[in-house]
C-alpha cells in the first residue's frame, strides 16, 4: 500500500505543477523558444539543481554500492571519479561548441556540418540508444526498490513510471522539466540526510568497528588493478553517456553564457553530485559487505519510506530529463533538418509530441523486460557500445578533415571488432570488458586517420 502511495502522490505532484505553471503563464507554451528552452536565461542556480537531478541516478547509489562488493573501497572510487573526469571533459567540449560554433545547439549540428546530413542522421542512433538505455534504466532501479520493499509488480512500476514522465515533458516542456528537478534536488538532499540519521539511531545494523575481510586487502596489487580497469571503463562510458545527451546541450544555451555554463555544470555535475554519491555508496556498500544482505534489505521502517521517496524522485527527474531531450532534437532538429525545413513552431511541436509518446512507450515496454538483471551489469555491457562514437565525435570538434561516410563505416567497425574481442576473450572478467572497450574505442579512430592519409587530406 505504501509504494502505490508514494508514486501516486508523485504523480499528483508533478501534474498540480503542470497546472499551476499553466496558470501562471496564462496559457500553454506554443513557441519552440518558449516550451524547449523555458524562454531563454536561467538562474544559476536553477541549472545547479537541474544538473545535480539529471546527473544523479539510481545506479549512482545502488550501481556504485554494489560496486563496492566487488572492489571494496576502490569501486566507489573509480565510479565516482570516473564519472567527474568524464562530465569535466563534456563540460569543455560543451564550452568549445558554444564559442566555435554559437549556432549550434547539440553535438548534431557539429556532426552534420563535418561529417554530411546523412552521417549526422547515422548519429541520431546513438543519441536514441544511449538516452533510452539511461531512461530505462532508472525505471529499472525505481521498479527495483518499489517490488521489493512493498512488493509492487516490477513491470507495473517500470511501465507506470516511463509514462507517466512521458506525459509530463509532453505537457509542459523544459518549464516543467527544471520546477521537478529543483524539488528533486531538494528531496535527495534533505531525505538521504533523514535516512542517515534513521541509520545512526538504529543499533540492529551493524557493528562499524568490526574487521571486514575487503578492508584487509585494499591496498593488494590485484585489488588495485581490477579497480583501476573498472575505473577506466566507468570513466568512458559517463563520457559516451553525456556526450550523446542532447538535453544537456540543451540546457547548457539557457545559460548566460559559457562562465555560467561551466560554473553551473561543474559545481551540480562534479561538486554536489560527486560528494553526496561517493559518501552514500560507500556507507551502502560497506554497510551491504559488512551485513552479508543486498543494499535493498539494509532498510526497515522509516528508513525504507523515505529512502524509496528518494529513488523515485531520482529516477523520475532524470527520465524527465531524457525524455525532454527527445522532445528537443526531434522538434527543434530532426523535422527541420529531415522533413520540412520551413515548418513552424507549432508543427515541430507537434511532431516533437508524437515522437516523445512513441519512445516513451517503446522505453517502458523495454523496461519491464529487464526484471532480475544486476543495473552494475546493464552499465557496464554496454560499453563497447557507447564507446565506438566516442571517437568519431571528439574528431568532428578538432580534426579539420572532412571523413564523409567513412565516419559510419569506421563506427560499425569499430563496434563489430570490439563484439569480436570481447566474445574472443570470453567476456567475463574486467579484462575482456577494457579490450572489447578499447577496441571499440580506437579502431574507428584509426580507419578515420587511415582514410584521411589515403586522400590526401
Amino acid at each position: 500500500m505504501a509504494g502505490v502511495l508514494i508514486l501516486t502522490a508523485y504523480g499528483v505532484l508533478i501534474f498540480a505543477i503542470d497546472f499551476i505553471l499553466k496558470k501562471v503563464r496564462g496559457r500553454c507554451d506554443t513557441g519552440i523558444k518558449s516550451f524547449i528552452f523555458a524562454g531563454g536565461r536561467v538562474k544559476s542556480s536553477t541549472l545547479i539543481f537541474s544538473v545535480f537531478s539529471a546527473w544523479m541516478w539510481t545506479t549512482s547509489l545502488l550501481g556504485a554500492a554494489e560496486s563496492f562488493e566487488l572492489y571494496g573501497v576502490w569501486g566507489p572510487v573509480a565510479y565516482v571519479v570516473g564519472a567527474c573526469i568524464a562530465f569535466a571533459v563534456f563540460v569543455f567540449f560543451i564550452g568549445v561548441l558554444m564559442e566555435k560554433m554559437p549556432d549550434h545547439i547539440t553535438y548534431l549540428d557539429c556532426i552534420g556540418d563535418k561529417y554530411g546530413t546523412k552521417t549526422k542522421l547515422f548519429f541520431y542512433i546513438f543519441a536514441f540508444i544511449i538516452s533510452a538505455y539511461v531512461l530505462v534504466e532508472q525505471a529499472v532501479g525505481i521498479a527495483y526498490i518499489i517490488e521489493d520493499f512493498f512488493g509492487i509488480s516490477f513491470k507495473i512500476v517500470a511501465f507506470v513510471t516511463v509514462m507517466m514522465a512521458t506525459a509530463y515533458i509532453m505537457s509542459g516542456g523544459m518549464r516543467n522539466l527544471l520546477a521537478v528537478e529543483r524539488i528533486t534536488a531538494g528531496v535527495i538532499l534533505a531525505g538521504l540526510f533523514i535516512v542517515a540519521i534513521c541509520f545512526g539511531k538504529s543499533g540492529n545494523y551493524v557493528d562499524l568497528g568490526k574487521p571486514a575481510a575487503v578492508y584487509g586487502s585494499v591496498f593488494s596489487g590485484d585489488i588495485i588493478l581490477h579497480s583501476a580497469i573498472y575505473f577506466i571503463i566507468a570513466t568512458v562510458i559517463a563520457f559516451s553517456q553525456l556526450a550523446f545527451d542532447p538535453a544537456y546541450y540543451i540546457k547548457a544555451r539557457m545559460a548566460d553564457g559559457r562562465k555560467q555554463m561551466k560554473r553551473t555544470y561543474l559545481t551540480g555535475g562534479i561538486a554536489l553530485w560527486g560528494s553526496v554519491t561517493l559518501i552514500c555508496s560507500m556507507f551502502l556498500g560497506y554497510m551491504s559487505t559488512m551485513t552479508g544482505v543486498d543494499v535493498n534489505l539494509l532498510f526497515f521502517g522509516a528508513a525504507k519510506i523515505i529512502f524509496s521517496i528518494v529513488i523515485v524522485f531520482i529516477g523520475m527527474s532524470t527520465i524527465c530529463h531524457y525524455m525532454m531531450g527527445f522532445m528537443g532534437i526531434f522538434a527543434v532538429d530532426f523535422y527541420k533538418t529531415f522533413l520540412r525545413k520551413y515548418a513552424d513552431d507549432r508543427q515541430k511541436l507537434v511532431f516533437g509530441r508524437v515522437m516523445t509518446a512513441a519512445i516513451g512507450i517503446f522505453c517502458a515496454l523495454v523496461a519491464i523486460s529487464l526484471a532480475d538483471i544486476s543495473l552494475l551489469t546493464i552499465d557496464v555491457f554496454c560499453a563497447i557500445f557507447f564507446a565506438a562514437p566516442c571517437g568519431p565525435f571528439i574528431m568532428s570538434f578538432f580534426s579539420k578533415k572532412s571523413y564523409g561516410r567513412t565516419v559510419v563505416v569506421a563506427t560499425v567497425f569499430g563496434i563489430i571488432a570490439g563484439l569480436i574481442v570481447w566474445i574472443l576473450s570470453m567476456g567475463h572478467n574486467e579484462w575482456s570488458q577494457l579490450m572489447g572497450m578499447g577496441t571499440s574505442l580506437l579502431v574507428p579512430v584509426a580507419l578515420m586517420l587511415a582514410f584521411g592519409r589515403v586522400k590526401g587530406e
